[in-house]
């Protein structure tokens, strides 16, 4: 068991190491990739706490553990300042110092004493026994709170990529959504953990879940950086984003301006349905609501509320409406018999094979596959 913890141990600090080399190849081109530098090195110190608690590796722990049993404290500010600046291209300075406030306070009064006057205070000191159990678990409840803070900052801005753009393609960021639940769970076990402590002296047991999912989370951030290169190479400016979530807002609160009824609004639908039916504009992979605005000689924000409020829709899901059908069109021709079918998904606008299998499941309630085969049975029972 110490084997395979000593490799998860290795593997996980070789992991981070080779992922903060990825970073550093895109530092000064993507502000985001500097807090998110910030998340790896403050998960290496979380990760090394575990790995020695576990591995008995007294002289090292005196060094990291002090501060790593604070990091909570730090990674929850810095996750959602990460969301936050991956959409606005800018660090909010004043507001990710606040958020780390707390965590500057925890190592004052909890990390320095234990570096000054040496391990283990709480077998000494009294104020020092309440502290060190006190300040880590408000680390945990201070992580919480701001995971749930940038599940709803990550929601929103997602929802704003689906209102103005019909391919998600980097920027639906559903890796750090899932990310966030990782970190939950990792919480959730982390308490459980802390529980069960109390009760069983049964600390390496414990220890070991706790390190073991950390890899786990560890290879998942790993698997992302290396499948998912855009999320630590390129550099992307998603600043109108967010510019577009508060256009939404302000749409949502002068509803008034618009009648969904007026005859403004029924030729502006028509002349939208003609441009998708007879003139295939879905079929740009790129396609973007300002796009298809400018081409109707309208604004994109009567265009985004007939989409919205009118049609109870989305720019994401009306393109890939006509998307799917297109496909679904293509195969009941026999396209399928000459064609691949991510070939005739490409055709008909999608711009990856995962992005087209889920949308056309979520949409047909079958997968292409299926659709094809029910297809061909159809035809055999025909003839």
């Amino acid at each position: 068991m110490k084997d395979f913890a000593t490799f998860l141990t290795y593997s996980g600090i070789s992991t981070i190491l080779f992922l903060l080399l990825l970073l550093g190849r895109s530092w000064q081109k993507r502000v985001a990739n500097k807090i998110l530098a910030g998340i790896l090195l403050g998960f290496l110190l979380l990760f090394l706490t575990y790995a020695c608690s576990y591995l008995k590796l007294g002289p090292l722990s005196a060094i990291v553990s002090p501060i790593g049993i604070l990091i909570p404290f730090a990674l929850g500010p810095l996750i959602f300042q990460y969301i936050k600046t991956i959409y606005t291209s800018k660090i909010d300075t004043k507001g990710l110092l606040r958020g780390l406030l707390p965590f500057a306070l925890a190592i004052v009064l909890c990390s320095i004493p234990q570096y000054v006057m040496g391990p283990p205070l709480e077998d000494k000191i009294t104020i020092f026994r309440v502290l060190g159990i006190l300040i880590p678990f408000l680390g945990v409840v201070y992580f919480a709170y701001y995971l749930f803070l940038g599940h709803k900052l990550l929601k929103r801005f997602r929802k704003a990529v689906k209102n103005n753009y019909a391919s998600l393609g980097a920027f639906d960021l559903k890796w750090l959504s899932l990310w966030i639940r990782g970190f939950v769970l990792f919480l959730l076990i982390d308490m459980i953990s802390g529980l069960l402590l109390t009760v069983y002296p049964i600390e390496a047991a414990v220890v070991y879940s706790n390190l073991f999912y950390l890899v786990l989370l560890i290879w998942y951030i790993g698997y992302y950086g290396v499948n998912q290169a855009q999320v630590f190479l390129v550099h992307e400016n998603l600043h109108e984003y967010d510019e577009k979530a508060n256009a939404r807002e302000e749409i949502n609160k002068s509803t008034y301006f618009f009648n969904c009824e007026s005859e403004e609004f029924r030729l502006l639908k028509a002349r939208l349905e003609k441009l998708f039916s007879e003139q295939r504009l879905f079929k740009r992979q790129h396609l973007s609501l300002k796009e298809t605005a400018d081409i109707l000689k309208t604004s994109d924000k009567k265009l985004s509320y007939l989409l919205n409020i009118c049609l109870d829709s989305n720019f994401y899901e009306y393109v890939n409406t006509y998307r799917v059908a297109y496909f679904r069109d293509r195969l009941e021709a026999g396209d399928a018999e000459k064609l691949t079918l991510l070939a005739i998904a490409f055709d008909s606008g999608f711009n990856s094979k995962a992005t087209f299998n889920r949308v056309f499941k979520q949409q047909a309630g079958i997968t292409p596959m299926a659709f094809k085969k029910q297809l061909s049975k159809a035809s055999q029972s025909f003839h």
